[in-house]
């Protein structure tokens, strides 16, 4: 009989929205690690580092370390390290991303030394301007490849939904007319990193999010399970619109419910 031993989740919508934590969720985290799960909590939001939304979690009460987190900043800072070694990169992101450029070597270019760059690598960056989009589309059109963190089109907030990086990824791509190279999720590129981490079989895993588009299909990339839960960008109306060949294997409220199901049917 299926038992699932690693749990793949999201952050933003999933345990918690913008500050305020979603009801149930530290209760069901809980009870997961005592039943033995592996955690990996898998974010698109490149604005923090994994030591930033560790602190996060144990303010709203929840024990975790950073290397049970893996950001989009992160894996597209390795990303560009093994294609390329340390690499000129013109940042369009926050703090975080940058921050993991620093810690393997990347050269971080201000917007003036936009002639330099090698990459330009777009995140959500709530700072974002018309100078920034201007020489951004001035590096890739002189020859720098162009990465996104993600392209998720909005950010759950404690008063609804904002912009997402994936607006500002349009914006640029509108300019220059070329593709980014997706990091995160439902890339593969992640969702490799993210299995080399929890070293367990894609059958005996469960990949749990938010979204449709980029978390379930994230997890069926890779052949497992998927869970959607309605407490960040889903809403239940949302269902009927879901392609089949994208139908997650559960669909819950929250966390909790999704514990409580999964216990309920011996699944862990």
């Amino acid at each position: 009989m299926k038992k699932y031993k690693a749990l793949i989740l999201d952050l933003d919508g999933c345990v918690y929205v913008g500050r305020r934590l979603i009801n149930g969720s530290r209760e069901a985290l809980n009870l997961f690690r005592r039943r033995g799960l592996k955690i990996l909590f898998l974010t698109n939001n490149s604005t923090l580092t994994s030591e930033d939304y560790a602190l996060k979690l144990k303010q709203m009460g929840i024990d975790s370390s950073p290397e049970e987190i893996l950001t989009s900043g992160e894996a597209t800072s390795l990303y560009i390290l093994k294609i390329s070694g340390p690499s000129k990169i013109l940042p369009i992101t926050e703090k975080g991303f940058i921050e993991y450029c620093r810690r393997v070597d990347h050269k971080i270019l201000s917007i003036e030394e936009w002639k330099e760059a090698q990459y330009v690598v777009v995140g959500l960056d709530r700072d974002f301007n018309y100078s920034k989009l201007k020489y951004a589309a001035r590096a890739i059109m002189n020859g720098a490849s162009f990465l996104a963190t993600n392209t998720d089109s909005t950010i759950p907030s404690e008063d609804g939904l904002d912009p997402g990086a994936g607006s500002i990824v349009l914006a640029l791509r509108t300019v220059v007319k070329v593709d980014p190279i997706v990091i995160g999720k439902p890339s593969r590129i992640i969702m490799d990193l993210a299995l080399e981490r929890l070293k367990t079989k894609t059958s005996e895993m469960l990949v749990v999010g938010d979204r449709v588009e980029t978390d379930i299909v994230a997890g069926k990339n890779i052949g497992a399970d998927t869970a959607l839960v309605l407490s960040g960008a889903t809403r239940r109306e949302d269902l009927e619109r879901i392609p089949p060949q994208e139908k997650p294997d559960y669909i819950v409220e929250n966390l909790m419910k999704l514990y409580d199901q999964l216990y309920e049917k011996g699944l862990i």
